[in-house]
């Protein structure tokens, strides 16, 4: 039978509003250009046509044509954008990052329930060219160790079809335990030199979610009969518009399985019966709509699925060596002849093992892997 186990990691659910910008310098306007940011490498610093002879520190102000538009935040002249330089012999990846200190989180970090929302603009103006750019959003521990998963953008390419718009990238996160500094990174590159290298960044943020008391009531879940069914209890239903039911199985990047219609009831249910049935955890959230358009993730629930443990035995048929994996833990394996005497035995706490069978008569046997209180069989025939 499996085992569930149930992980409620908080009991708060959180209402985010807007929140302040923990980024310096988010949109290249602050003077002296470049303040707040890394230029870890970069192309040409001078450039041969106008306007790009006035990059610096990985900053411009364009100049509203085709090649060279004009910055998000106004759309209008004077506005300065993030960009990497000119031609170049080295193509990149030329990079600019800013690393941002958050101990003063780390309380709420470590108990699993700080959320973090990152959003940013680039655009790839050039359709003939091969330019391209992404963002990076990596956490990272007091010694600057990447924690988790990194959040990394596409490589956005007019070339590789983006369009020439500015287009939006977003992530929200729940911050690793250990989290103490989060780093934003914008990279670019070329396929081939060009005479510019047209990608640009603008209106770069990392907001914190503000917390308020929210009504969500309960949020739980339990596996049977080969689902997890969810269940959440809601105070304030008239006020919600929606509600997505969000998965994981890092509780860092979730996805979206399904999306529910507030329907004015209290109480709601659903069911999963499309996760992959893997022996391990699966984390899941809520993220509510209210009807101004606010925003609400629950807190997060872990189910800790054990399936039956199970050993391979192989080759099986065997006459020497044999390979026995599935060892989820310490125990002792041992070779028994179906007459009932042990003819091998030996300790293990590694994942897999090889026993040489060679000198073991022919006939049928069965490997026992013990642990605990437990044990696994499997029969094993060995010929020579």
């Amino acid at each position: 039978m499996k085992k569930i186990i149930l992980i409620i990691f908080a009991a708060l659910s959180i209402f985010q509003l807007p929140a302040q910008n923990l980024v310096i310098n988010p949109d290249a306007e602050s003077l002296p250009r470049g303040t707040g940011w890394t230029v870890i490498s970069s192309g040409a610093l001078t450039c041969l046509l106008i306007p790009t002879n006035n990059v610096l520190n990985w900053t411009m102000k364009p100049d509203g044509t085709p090649n060279y538009p004009f910055d998000h935040t106004t759309g209008a002249s004077g506005g300065t954008v993030f960009f990497s330089g000119c031609d170049t012999y080295f193509q990149g990846p030329f990079e600019l990052q800013q690393t941002i200190d958050v101990t003063t989180d780390a309380a709420t970090i470590d108990m699993g329930n700080q959320l973090y929302d990152f959003s940013g603009y680039m655009q790839t103006p050039v359709s003939n060219q091969t330019d391209q750019g992404r963002f990076i959003v990596e956490c990272l521990n007091a010694s600057n160790t990447v924690l988790g998963s990194s959040y990394s953008s596409n490589w956005q390419s007019n070339f590789g079809g983006s369009g020439t718009s500015w287009i939006q990238y977003t992530n929200t996160r729940t911050a690793p335990a250990g989290t103490r500094k989060i780093r934003i990174r914008m990279q670019t590159q070329l396929a081939i030199n060009q005479p510019a290298i047209n990608v640009y960044f603008d209106d770069i943020s990392l907001n914190k979610p503000t917390v308020v008391p929210l009504g969500l009531l309960s949020f739980t879940g339990v596996e049977a009969g080969g689902n997890i069914f969810l269940n959440w209890k809601i105070s304030d239903e008239l006020n919600c518009k929606k509600i997505e039911l969000e998965r994981s199985t890092t509780a860092d990047h979730f996805s979206k399985i399904a999306t529910l219609v507030a329907t004015g009831n209290s109480t709601y249910e659903f069911v999963d019966d499309n996760y992959s049935r893997y022996t391990g955890n699966y984390f899941y959230r809520l993220k509510m709509t209210a009807i101004d358009g606010s925003i609400a993730y629950s807190n997060i629930i872990m189910i800790r699925i054990a399936g039956n443990p199970s050993i391979t035995v192989s080759p099986n048929p065997a006459n020497d060596i044999i390979t026995i994996t599935g060892l989820s833990q310490p125990g002792i394996v041992s070779v028994i002849h179906y007459s009932g005497s042990t003819v091998l035995t030996t300790n293990t706490n590694a994942s897999s093992l090889k026993l040489n069978v060679s000198n073991i008569p022919a006939g049928l046997y069965m490997v026992r892997f013990g642990y605990q209180k437990n044990s696994i069989h499997k029969k094993l025939v060995i010929r020579h």
